[in-house]
């Protein structure tokens, strides 16, 4: 995930590698300077000794960092710094998607103070919770967002067990898994704020205290989503996605049966309409891979002021909505085309807008940053 201080921006690789990122001395180009900072004891070296062999390249790729937080909370004299990853435990060989926090006590050098882990989710997972694929942290969620002066509210994904491809989670309200979490950073105290979700990989606050989220759907049914609290939005029982083998359904490796046929969700209980749950405020058709999202509360873009703007990894695009605040209603759709799969979007202070990009399948291929100013 990236991060700012006012104009200042912070990369936080999924392998827990720390970034400021400094225009260098021609004022030109930036350089990436490493930040020697602590990491957070997610064990992941003790994750990958144990599984590496039987996930291969998925395991270091998807057990990681899943988001970066950089806040001001009045209850503590400096910023802090909150990272959401995955948790591996060792003695159980499970894990878990944990919260962890600490203090900048220095912001020119980046000191801080030990970490906290403040959250855990429940149950403990291990790698066989589905079986295709086998360890689905790609459906991990993990977005953080500062909620008050207490509060962050943090989106957990379902890890394919949607009833479907392993158990189903995200309706059952015994587990933490397919909800978004409302947690107070000082006592450590949690609830659901929200659930019936799948891979909520965006969230975002606006200055008016509207709660988007962006979320994975299945095939064609990924989702934009207006959040208030204790609201059911309906997966894995409703949506406008469909099953991922339907949409192969003449290809020669899927077996030709008439459910395979149907271009449907398979437990989707309202034939499409998302009916007696609450529904998107929008739905991608077709394959969009939708990421994070801002709203752009800025007038250096002025014409942009107050859109929605959301980021896609299979799309390789922007897609920025005019949004009627009083009728929660999508006035205008336009698709920007970044050619690169973006991982995480931010706005700076002074109105530019700074987009990570997705690593590659190898371990060698690194993360770019994609500024956008008017020149």
């Amino acid at each position: 995930g990236i991060e700012k201080i006012d104009n200042k921006i912070y990369y936080l690789s999924g392998d827990l590698n720390f970034y400021q990122l400094q225009k260098n001395k021609n004022n030109k180009e930036y350089d990436f300077i490493s930040l020697p900072i602590k990491k957070i004891p997610n064990n992941k070296d003790k994750f990958l000794e144990k599984n590496n062999q039987i996930l291969g390249k998925k395991a270091w790729k998807f057990f990681g960092a899943k988001d970066i937080l950089i806040e001001k909370f009045q209850s503590f004299e400096n910023k802090v710094l909150i990272i959401s990853s995955l948790n591996y435990y060792k003695d159980k060989d499970c894990y878990d998607l944990s919260v962890f926090f600490t203090e900048i006590i220095n912001e020119n050098s980046f000191q801080i103070s030990e970490w906290k882990k403040i959250f855990s989710s429940e149950k403990c997972l291990n790698i066989n919770l589905t079986k295709k694929p086998k360890f689905a942290a790609g459906s991990a969620g993990g977005r953080i967002v500062k909620f008050d002066e207490e509060n962050i509210l943090l989106s957990i994904g379902d890890f394919y067990a949607d009833g479907v491809n392993g158990p189903m989670l995200s309706q059952d309200l015994n587990n933490d898994y397919g909800k978004i979490f409302k947690i107070n950073i000082n006592n450590k105290k949690h609830e659901i704020y929200s659930y019936g979700h799948r891979n909520p990989q965006g969230l975002y606050i606006d200055k008016n205290r509207n709660i988007f989220s962006t979320e994975h759907g299945p095939r064609g049914g990924d989702e934009m989503n207006l959040i208030k609290v204790n609201n059911n939005y309906g997966w894995p029982y409703a949506t406008f996605g469909t099953n991922y083998k339907s949409y192969n359904a003449y290809a020669n490796d899927i077996k030709k049966t008439d459910d395979n046929l149907k271009r449907i969700w398979p437990i989707d209980k309202t034939n499409n309409t998302h009916d007696d749950y609450t529904k998107p405020i929008f739905s991608w058709g077709n394959t969009f891979g939708v990421s994070n999202l801002i709203v752009y509360e800025n007038r250096y873009f002025d014409k942009w002021n107050k859109n929605i703007i959301v980021s896609s990894l299979a799309g390789k695009q922007l897609a920025r909505f005019v949004y009627d605040y009083d009728n929660n209603s999508i006035l205008y759709l336009e698709n920007i085309l970044i050619n690169e799969r973006i991982r995480d979007i931010i706005s700076l202070e002074n109105g530019n807008i700074v987009l990570l990009t997705d690593i590659g399948d190898e371990i060698t291929e690194n993360a770019e940053i994609i500024l956008l100013s008017k020149s």
